[in-house]
């Protein structure tokens, strides 16, 4: 077989450590430039010095969470004898045992959970590898459910693509809030009413700058909403993921090639649905709109198909 590299993922890995080491080192360093300018200017006052050791504080933070990221995603290198992570390598034949899904600690100034794969070998340590931080994490779990678990020959498999004709004959239940008097809603319909009666009341013409600022934010607020805003339909067969904003996208899940199903927040994030597939790739849905007692009934139905449903954040 062909070995199994890790790739640390371009956007929430790579993207979010840029993002937020800039962010945190120019709001450090701007602290520091405040503080001292301020104690320039008068002398008297010692109180100054606490803006620029916040500041200092600030960007050893920033420095901290690229230590973290990295820290906590070692590259992974996996033959058909051993597993490298980071620089040390295991047999195989090592390995105690495995948990290929769930909540692990990821450790950055406090604990939070995220989606990922424990590895515990026969002397006592555990190796995690989180999801979010590779591209490829499912190829990993692929193979150690396959050569670990169920002692097989590692195969790469993959899904058969449903087309929407799939689903002519297939009875729909639907799963959706109502997304104009949801928060999400509100929130992005209310912002854009806002502006809409704002221009149309002004007897004077914009300029292009404001035009073009307008627009981008426009665009950026509802492509941020369209990510919030799923809703769900079910059939005998088939899970349908769709979308408040743009009606006219679909994915469609075979309820048979559904590994696993999660129900869980992030953040400030609404309620979300993680499908978790048969090759162990995962796909995140923000479903803004929906009230807690439509994921719960959702859940049942899930169930009654067969489907596993890990429930994170709904209190039942």
């Amino acid at each position: 077989m062909k070995k199994i590299k890790t790739q640390r993922h371009p956007l929430k890995f790579y993207a979010t450590i840029v993002f937020g080491f800039l962010f945190l080192f120019a709001l450090g360093s701007f602290m520091i430039f405040i503080g001292l300018d301020n104690e320039a200017n008068d002398q008297s006052k010692k109180e100054h010095i606490i803006m620029p050791i916040f500041g200092g504080l600030v960007c050893l933070l920033a420095i901290w969470m690229v230590y973290s990221y990295w820290k906590n995603s070692p590259k992974i290198i996996i033959d058909k004898n051993n597993v490298k992570i980071g620089n040390e390598t295991f047999r195989l034949n090592s390995i105690k045992d495995v948990m290929l899904t769930g909540k692990m600690p990821f450790r950055f100034i406090i604990k939070f959970p995220m989606e990922g794969t424990a590895i515990l070998f026969n002397d006592g340590r555990e190796k995690i590898l989180f999801d979010d931080m590779y591209s490829n994490s499912y190829e990993v779990k692929s193979f150690l459910e396959q050569v670990v678990i169920n002692k097989q020959e590692f195969k790469t498999s993959t899904l058969k693509k449903i087309k929407k004709n799939e689903l002519r004959f297939e009875n729909t239940e639907k799963f959706k809030g109502n997304q104009f008097t949801s928060l999400r809603g509100i929130s992005l319909w209310g912002l854009i009413g806002f502006f809409t009666i704002l221009f149309i009341g002004k007897e004077t013409s914009m300029k292009l700058g404001g035009v073009i600022f307008f627009s981008l934010l426009g665009t950026f607020w509802v492509l941020l909403h369209y990510w919030l805003m799923h809703y769900f339909e079910l059939t005998k067969k088939f899970l349908i993921v769709r979308n408040h904003i743009f009606i006219w996208k679909m994915k469609i899940y075979d309820l048979s090639d559904v590994k696993e199903i999660v129900f869980e927040t992030q953040g400030n994030q609404p309620n979300c649905m993680r499908v978790i597939t048969n090759d162990f790739k995962n796909k995140l849905y923000p479903a803004g709109t929906l009230r807690d007692k439509t994921w719960l009934e959702m859940k049942k139905r899930l169930e009654t198909r067969g489907v596993e449903v890990r429930n994170e954040c709904i209190y039942e």
